[in-house]
């Protein structure tokens, strides 16, 4: 310790030398009265977000992911491969493949012989989850804890500030440096808690831990509160306390001083079956409290501030790392409720929205979901100040209501877990344009959930008719549009439409509709370029330009609203995932457009959290998630050449996406309605006119009556879908 350069503070008076900050554990000074004796504020615990830590099958060598940052270093010195550093912002059809073609040349000369990996060969199963965000996302290992039995690496971005990944694994027990097992000083990273985790999850790897830091003396009531409301989920009854301690020597004086002190509280996040019965011990809930040298950085710049024990690894960012921000983290469960009720009792967590039964469905399957979370007073006017606050905490929460499907599967081959970890980010479509050229390049990285095109927008003759066409004229269009390769014959149209295209393609339109057509021609033109991303111009209009919608669809990117604001998403396919099929997390990313507010003197308000949980965004994610599923199956189908169970996953693909289809404007008129809603309810709380506020608060009853009723639609296609799969699962 004495050695690195950080402590080593000599001077002619003064020797300052760091002792191990070993754990202490703290005994409890809670009272053990029923709950009611004590009123506590639990909004007062500042909850936000701090780490996750990965429990995965296997690390690679420190010196192994170093060597690819410098590989990674050195691409990014010859050329721009990423939209951060200046070559790669949108680009024309054409230009983007060659770019990444000069990126692929150039990886290869940079690299040995036999390091740079087939892009075509890529797929999400057996991947290295640290190799991913090296050349995925341009993040960096920052530090390193070599313990007794585990070893573990913390992966940021370039932002202290930002997302906190540990990825922890056992040594093998014939390894050099493996040690005794319980000769390990820090509980987070003893053995044990791998051991726990695994054989509660199917034996697979998967995230272990979610981490929350909260305010000074935050601790001691969530401990009191778990002894009193809910004992068996502490993993522990007693918190862990981490000292910074050094030795102050004057002469023949020392004196000892505490520079710094890090707490931490382990509780396992769910029951088994239901609140009272035994702890299920997979996941689990980290609460660490800073002071001093611990909370004196935020990141990895300090990293015995992440988790003690971690020390400093030289990293290096060449500009093209993403910096990302933790949005919501979210459990499949099998108790909803209960895991509801626990996080109110223990931290004052409220439902934030609620996805009712039969809204969230793809074909047979059928999940419930409730976003929990605290109330953050957060609110600035600094768009960079709302992207990296974390202290809006968010918990989606799902549970199977039917013995297939995605939710089902997963907790049936894993258990209850963490679905999948959604991280903010400024710009998300450059975000995708850079991890989708870096795959191609390097072979590494994240793949995305494929979305169906409809999802978008499809051309139909009504949307042509509405133009002034006859009904003739827009089948005639939608013919000449087919057959010249322009559309498909769902409607699904060429991203990328010219203008010679277009005239090559009406020029075979019959002589009898020519007169018809030149009415008509200019706006003819703007429905079919506007069909590419028509559900999208239905929720945004023309708050974003046509270069922007094109980015979206080309970009596999989900949209909704929620009043005024706007929500951009996108989810990876899976991670630590062994085999393909396998049921694992994924990572979703996202981005906040955030509308603003005013305060009485016109500044700026904007709070963290906006754009809310789109049903649109949550069902599609649904239905990809069943569609994906379909369409390995078919694929493996063709494979084994059984032309009968390639023919019945393709019935099912077909049927997932015209659910997708058919439930899309019915979303879009849930969203218009939530969205008149807000904005009314906003309006009628604001006012002061009594008369003007009872017609506002009519306006509210009228757009909650229009939602309720389009969610009853929005069943009623679900309803249908799942007897339309339960058909197909039949016929078999």
């Amino acid at each position: 310790w004495l050695k690195h350069p950080r402590f080593a503070t000599l001077c002619t008076v003064f020797l300052i030398a760091m002792e191990s900050s070993l754990p202490t554990k703290r005994q409890r000074t809670s009272s053990h009265g029923d709950v009611n004796d004590v009123e506590v504020d639990l909004s007062g615990l500042g909850m936000r977000f701090h780490h996750v830590q990965f429990f995965v099958d296997h690390l690679s060598a420190l010196a192994d992911y170093k060597k690819l940052e410098s590989h990674l270093n050195t691409l990014a010195d010859r050329g721009s491969y990423d939209p951060f550093t200046g070559g790669m912002r949108f680009l024309a059809p054409g230009a983007l493949p060659e770019k990444v073609a000069e990126g692929r040349r150039e990886w290869e000369s940079i690299v040995p012989e036999g390091y740079a990996l087939d892009p075509q060969a890529y797929h999400s199963y057996e991947q290295d989850f640290v190799e991913q965000l090296i050349a995925g996302l341009g993040w960096r290992v920052t530090a390193e804890h070599h313990g007794t039995a585990t070893r573990s690496l913390l992966v940021t971005s370039s932002d202290p500030e930002g997302v906190k990944f540990v990825a922890t694994t056992r040594l093998p027990e014939d390894s050099h440096g493996y040690a005794d097992i319980d000769a390990e000083p820090y509980f987070h990273f003893h053995q044990s808690q791998i051991d726990r985790f695994l054989a509660s999850h199917g034996g697979r790897p998967g995230v272990g831990v979610l981490g929350f830091e909260v305010n000074e003396g935050g601790l001691d009531i969530i401990l009191d509160r778990y002894l009193r409301l809910h004992p068996k989920l502490l993993v522990h009854k007693d918190l862990y306390v981490y000292h910074d301690q050094r030795s102050i020597i004057h002469g023949d004086c020392e004196r000892r001083m505490n520079r710094g002190t890090m707490k931490t509280l382990d509780v396992f996040a769910y029951y088994q079956h239901g609140v009272n019965s035994h702890a299920d011990q997979g996941t689990v809930l980290r609460f660490v409290e800073r002071r001093g040298t611990y909370g004196s950085q935020p990141g990895f710049g300090n990293p015995h501030g992440v988790l003690p024990g971690l020390h400093d690894v030289q990293a290096q960012f060449n500009g093209t790392s993403v910096p990302c921000y933790s949005d919501h983290w979210v459990s499949n469960v099998r108790d909803r409720e209960g895991f509801l009720q626990t996080l109110e009792d223990t931290l004052g967590f409220t439902a934030k929205v609620n996805f009712n039964a039969g809204v969230v469905a793809a074909g047979e399957a059928m999940i419930e979901s409730t976003v929990s979370g605290n109330t953050s007073h957060m609110i600035s006017s600094d768009k960079g100040t709302v992207l990296r606050d974390q202290s809006q905490v968010f918990l989606p929460i799902n549970n199977a209501l039917s013995r297939v499907g995605h939710v089902h599967g997963f907790i049936e081959e894993l258990g209850q877990g963490v679905q999948h970890l959604a991280s903010r980010v400024s710009n998300l479509t450059a975000l995708i344009e850079r991890v989708n050229n870096y795959r191609k390049i390097t072979g590494r990285g994240f793949s995305f959930l494929n979305i169906p095109r409809s999802y978008y927008g499809v051309l139909s003759s009504k949307d042509l008719q509405e133009t002034g066409a006859s009904e003739g004229l827009a089948s005639a269009v939608l013919s000449a549009l087919e057959s010249h390769g322009l559309a498909s014959s769902t409607g699904v149209l060429s991203l990328y439409i010219t203008e010679k295209q277009l005239d090559s393609a009406f020029s075979d339109l019959p002589p009898s509709l020519s007169a018809e057509l030149q009415t008509v021609l200019g706006p003819l033109k703007e429905c079919v370029k506007r069909g590419r991303y028509a559900n999208l111009y239905g929720l945004l209009g023309d708050r974003i330009p046509e270069s922007k919608y094109l980015q979206i669809v080309e970009n596999n990117v989900l949209v909704d609203i929620q009043g005024k604001d706007i929500l951009y998403q996108i989810f990876t396919s899976n991670i630590l995932q062994r085999q393909a099929g396998h049921e694992a997390p994924f990572l979703e990313f996202i981005e906040r457009v955030c509308s603003e507010t005013s305060t009485a003197n016109g500044e700026p308000q904007l709070k963290p959290g906006c754009g809310g949980f789109g049903i649109r965004n949550f069902l599609t994610l649904f239905l990809s998630i069943e569609v994906s599923k379909a369409m390995r199956q078919y694929e493996a189908a063709m494979k084994c050449g059984d032309a009968k169970a390639a023919e019945n996953a393709q019935k099912e693909v077909d049927a997932l996406t015209a659910q997708m289809n058919e439930s899309n404007p019915i979303l879009t008129q849930i969203s218009n309605a939530m969205m008149g809603e807000g904005v009314a309810q906003e309006r009628a709380t604001a006012c002061e006119s009594l008369h003007e506020r009872q017609a506002l608060l009519q306006q509210v009853e009228h757009f909650r009556c229009e939602k309720e009723q389009a969610q009853k639609r929005l069943m009623q296609v679900s309803f249908h879908y799942k007897g339309v799969m339960a058909q197909l699962r039949e016929g078999r």
